[in-house]
């Protein structure tokens, strides 16, 4: 088993991608860097959950557990770290 599908049987378009990265933009020129460290937390939890990580390349738990934590954990290092200096 390779994890929970990431699949969607039904597109939803590119709307909620758009307003995405519209809300980081706005974030980001307001200098709210928590809505970040959420992101990176959501990240975290959804790469736990399917067993992958995306990052510059397909890492999974299976094939290459101590990368894949360390990705996880340097989500939840940022995250932190964006909250306690923000």
């Amino acid at each position: 088993m390779r994890g929970a599908s990431t699949e969607v049987t039904r597109p939803a378009g590119a709307w909620p991608t758009l307003v995405g990265l519209a809300i980081l933009w706005i974030a980001a020129v307001a200098d709210q860097v928590w809505l970040f460290a959420a992101l990176f937390i959501g990240w975290a939890l959804f790469d736990v959950l399917t067993g992958e990580s995306h990052f510059v390349q397909r890492i999974t738990r299976r094939d290459h557990p101590f990368v894949f934590w360390a990705i996880i954990t340097s989500w939840i290092a940022m995250s932190i770290l964006w909250v306690l200096v923000g």
